[in-house]
C-alpha cells in the first residue's frame, strides 16, 4: 500500500469547484494552487487546468514568480489525476527542501 504523500484523493476539490474559483492547500512546506486558466490561440479558447507549487511560508500573492513552478494540464478529470500525481511526486521528490521551509520546526 502507498503511503500517504500530500493528502487523500477524496480530499482534493472536485473539477466542479476549480471551474468556479482557485483551490489553494499546503502539505508540510510545500504549498500549491489548482486552477483554470483559458486562453485564446488562433482565435480558438484553450481551457487548461495549472497546478503551482511553492515553498512555506508566503501565499501565493506574495512568493516571487522565479520561486513557482507550474504546469499545465488537460482541463477533464483525468487531467486532474495528472495535477495530482504531479504534486505528489514534486513533494516526494524534494520532500527535505519543503520540510526545511515550514514556519514551524517539529
Amino acid at each position: 500500500m502507498r503511503e500517504k504523500v500530500v493528502l487523500e484523493h477524496s480530499e482534493y476539490m472536485p473539477l466542479e469547484y476549480i471551474k468556479k474559483q482557485k483551490w489553494t492547500g499546503s502539505f508540510q512546506g510545500m504549498r500549491f494552487l489548482l486552477h483554470k486558466i483559458t486562453e485564446t490561440v488562433q482565435e480558438e479558447e484553450q481551457v487548461w487546468l495549472e497546478a503551482v507549487i511553492w515553498k512555506e511560508p508566503y501565499a501565493y500573492e506574495h512568493t516571487p514568480e522565479e520561486e513557482k513552478q507550474r504546469k499545465r494540464f488537460e482541463f477533464s478529470e483525468a487531467g486532474r489525476e495528472q495535477a495530482i500525481e504531479w504534486l505528489e511526486n514534486s513533494y516526494e521528490e524534494h520532500r527535505e527542501e519543503w520540510r526545511q521551509a515550514m514556519k514551524w520546526q517539529g
